[in-house]
């Protein structure tokens, strides 16, 4: 008798979650049963048509509105597997290359607050040479003023430098602002074949930007793009105020992805 209970309970309960649905099949089988018997009305018809809509458009409702909710639990679960309180909406990485010696890289990007109370950024940076200048800012907004984003601690990592900056002001979980960091760095580029790399460090499947631009000076004789172990494509430069760049779209899907452009003087 338990098991029947159980059984007849649990019945009940997808009975009552689905009754949107159950009144849809409902209505669907009395406009059947009507055109089968005879020729009901007209305005009957119409009638129970019209409810058969009302009621499929009430089960779609819900499911929206359910899987709306499981948007929300996978996107907790996203900003949970990450230690950095933001996510990030998009990013565009620079590098200008002065000459052989000499680059400034800028890093921009958009970011959504995960978390309350959050009051500093911590920017990482790896590579040859030695970084000679950090400058950050920050803005509420696009087209918003800048502000200066103040250097409270670096420490040495391998084969470069995390440094931690205070925004001097907390920001809550659902805050936006756009973030800039620009670093000037000395012998960077010294060899005959170079290469700039990009990857994923956290759960993200925002779009990004690599924008390289070489000097006038030295130019390069071959690009080419390479995503992770697959073969390499070439890349055709343009010339931009008589200054050969590329711009790429990169997507990333997990952590770990890697992509690098490559080139040769």
């Amino acid at each position: 008798m338990r098991v029947i209970g159980r059984w007849l309970k649990g019945a009940a309960l997808f009975a009552l979650r689905n009754a949107d649905a159950f009144l849809a099949m409902a209505v669907a089988v009395t406009v059947i049963a009507l055109l089968a018997v005879g020729n009901p009305p007209t305005e009957v018809v119409d009638a129970a048509i019209l409810g058969l809509l009302a009621a499929v458009a009430l089960a779609l409702l819900r499911d929206r509105s359910r899987a709306d909710g499981l948007d929300d639990l996978r996107q907790l679960t996203r900003d949970a597997m990450t230690d950095r309180p933001y996510l990030v909406i998009h990013q565009t990485n620079e590098w200008d290359i002065w000459d052989r010696d000499h680059v400034r890289t800028r890093l921009t990007q958009e970011l959504r607050f995960t978390r309350n109370d959050v009051s500093t950024i911590e920017h990482s940076s790896q590579g040859d040479g030695t970084v000679e200048s950090y400058a950050a800012r920050w803005r509420r907004s696009p087209g918003s003023e800048w502000i200066q984003a103040k250097k409270i601690h670096a420490m040495a990592i391998e084969r470069g430098e995390k440094v931690i900056y205070s925004l001097e002001e907390e920001h809550c979980r659902g805050d936006m602002l756009e973030w800039c960091i620009e670093r000037e760095a000395a012998g960077r580029f010294p060899s005959d074949h170079e290469r700039v790399t990009l990857e994923a460090k956290a759960v993200s499947d925002h779009p990004r930007v690599m924008r390289i631009v070489w000097p006038k000076e030295h130019e390069p004789k071959h690009v080419e793009i390479r995503f992770g172990n697959q073969p390499a494509r070439p890349l055709k430069p343009r010339r931009r105020k008589g200054r050969l760049e590329v711009e790429e779209k990169i997507s990333f899907q997990s952590i770990g992805e890697e992509v690098a452009i490559l080139w040769s003087w």
